[in-house]
């Protein structure tokens, strides 16, 4: 085992034309620290996320297991009646067994039987939540608060644009303060988690940030293109954007990526502090997101889909002991490859249910996989506030994706309870290198029969052993 420390810094719908190491088509992209842990390290353009939703996510992420073989496909996993079929091993408790502090500052938004055991104790050694949770103001507080008609329904708003009340303490911060706290009696190896909420909604943007990007030529319309399938078309009727005026529509693109300049400055005092005690070259620092989200593309807010903008997350990596001839990679990854790249990076022996491959020393897989949804009767688009059904009155469905370097493919696969037979799995499929918006379905053209088949094949396979919990775990009640 190496005495290297770690710290891995985890943003909730972060996508990445946000950095300006990634590059935005519309903006320069104001993210100077971040950009200096890609120019420090490796940078990963084509990293996928096991499920394009939190919690099933966090969870792949976390115990290198895909979401068929945990069970956990949606956010209703974390409500208390849902359960774990068994006990799952965790990246920070083998972190945590071979010598090293743990600690995760943020969000969590896991299972509680995976966040706890019977005593109550947290798979981290320390864990501090203050600043995760969503900002509570009033609404008369805020500025240009901006929501799509789909977001104003149930139990909850969510935020897609406003402005933080510029008098006020901003609570995140006190992610990134915890944080630096913890560190300062830090005397062996650390493992730490920074996992800030933000850019996820309510995006409530603190200035200046709030108007960083004012005047940089975003859209100001939504703009339709394609043959999209049926999932990604009602999940744009219920995200129901179309009364959303000009302003508000770029104002939601001006206060996302402006908080996202905010997570940039708070890691930026991390830097600061890295550098004072001369730890800098002896930390492995890692930057990613549990998945990305819409900003009006085709309609979509939010996340729960497989475009690029949705499904593709940032993956930087820098520290030292790090073997690549290239300092940006173009080969396919996916989230639940960490575990195991950082257990090799530490010097720790990967135990046999982590997935995935060390992306310093293995080859490339021939694809990655991602799935989303219960796909019960009682499923809604957004579970947590009770809203969106699928066509015709049915429960919103599961989704499943496989990609390769070339090819994406997704298709409904189970809906109310019950397996969707061929020809009723509404397929999708694109050449995502000659298509990098990813809107042109190749599924009907002929000329593609053999890749729609063999990637067809190659996905039932994947999904062919389900661990599916009882509909009554996951059943959301008004």
């Amino acid at each position: 085992m190496t005495d290297l420390n770690i710290i891995y810094i985890y943003c909730d719908e972060l996508r990445t034309d946000a950095l300006g190491c990634y590059g935005n088509k519309y903006a320069k992209m104001k993210t100077p620290n971040i950009d200096r842990i890609a120019k420090m390290g490796v940078k990963f353009e084509n990293c996928f996320c096991n499920s394009p939703v939190c919690i099933p996510s966090r969870v792949s992420n976390l115990t290198g297991l895909y979401p068929e073989e945990i069970g956990v496909y949606h956010n209703e996993a974390a409500q208390i009646t849902f359960h774990l079929d068994k006990k799952y091993d965790t990246m920070p408790e083998v972190f945590a067994r071979n010598g090293y502090n743990t600690a995760n500052f943020g969000k969590v938004h896991l299972p509680q039987e995976l966040y706890r055991n019977n005593q109550g104790n947290t798979i981290f050694h320390h864990s501090n939540v203050e600043g995760s949770q969503m900002l509570h103001v009033k609404r008369s507080e805020l500025k240009n608060m901006i929501a799509p008609q789909g977001f104003k329904t149930g139990r909850r708003m969510s935020i897609i644009g406003g402005r933080f009340p510029k008098d006020k303490a901003y609570p995140p911060e006190k992610v990134t303060n915890n944080t630096l706290e913890w560190l300062k009696k830090q005397n062996g190896p650390y493992f730490v988690r920074i996992s800030y909420l933000q850019p996820h909604t309510p995006v409530l943007t603190p200035p200046p940030y709030d108007t960083l990007y004012i005047g940089e030529n975003f859209p100001k319309t939504i703009k339709y293109k394609g043959e999209l399938s049926e999932f990604e078309q009602r999940f744009a009727q219920v995200v129901d954007a179309a009364k959303m005026t000009k302003e508000e529509i770029y104002l939601a693109q001006v206060y996302y990526y402006g908080l996202v300049a905010w997570i940039d400055a708070q890691i930026g005092k991390i830097f600061e502090f890295l550098e004072s005690l001369g730890q800098l070259e002896s930390t492995i620092i890692v930057f990613s997101a549990d998945h990305g989200v819409s900003l009006g593309e085709n309609g979509c807010y939010a996340k729960q889909i497989y475009a690029p903008q949705v499904h593709r997350v940032p993956l930087i990596i820098s520290g030292p002991n790090i073997k690549s001839k290239d300092k940006i990679r173009e080969d396919i990854c996916e989230s639940l490859d960490l575990p195991k790249t950082l257990f090799n990076l530490a010097g720790i022996e990967t135990p046999e249910q982590f997935k995935g491959r060390d992306l310093f020393s293995s080859h490339p897989p021939e694809a990655v996989y991602s799935t989303i949804g219960f796909g019960y009767s009682s499923s809604f688009t957004f579970p947590m506030r009770l809203h969106g059904n699928y066509l015709n009155g049915n429960g919103w469905p599961r989704r499943a994706c496989i990609r390769t370097n070339k090819f994406r493919l997704d298709k409904t696969v189970r809906m109310n309870g019950k397996v969707i037979p061929r020809g009723k799995d509404d397929r999708f499929l694109v050449n995502w290198k000659d298509d990098p918006e990813e809107i042109h379905n190749l599924a009907g053209d002929p000329r593609w029969k053999d890749i729609l088949e063999k990637l067809s094949i190659m996905l039932d396979d994947h999904i062919s052993n389900c661990i599916e919990p009882p509909e009554e775990q996951v059943i959301l009640r008004k």
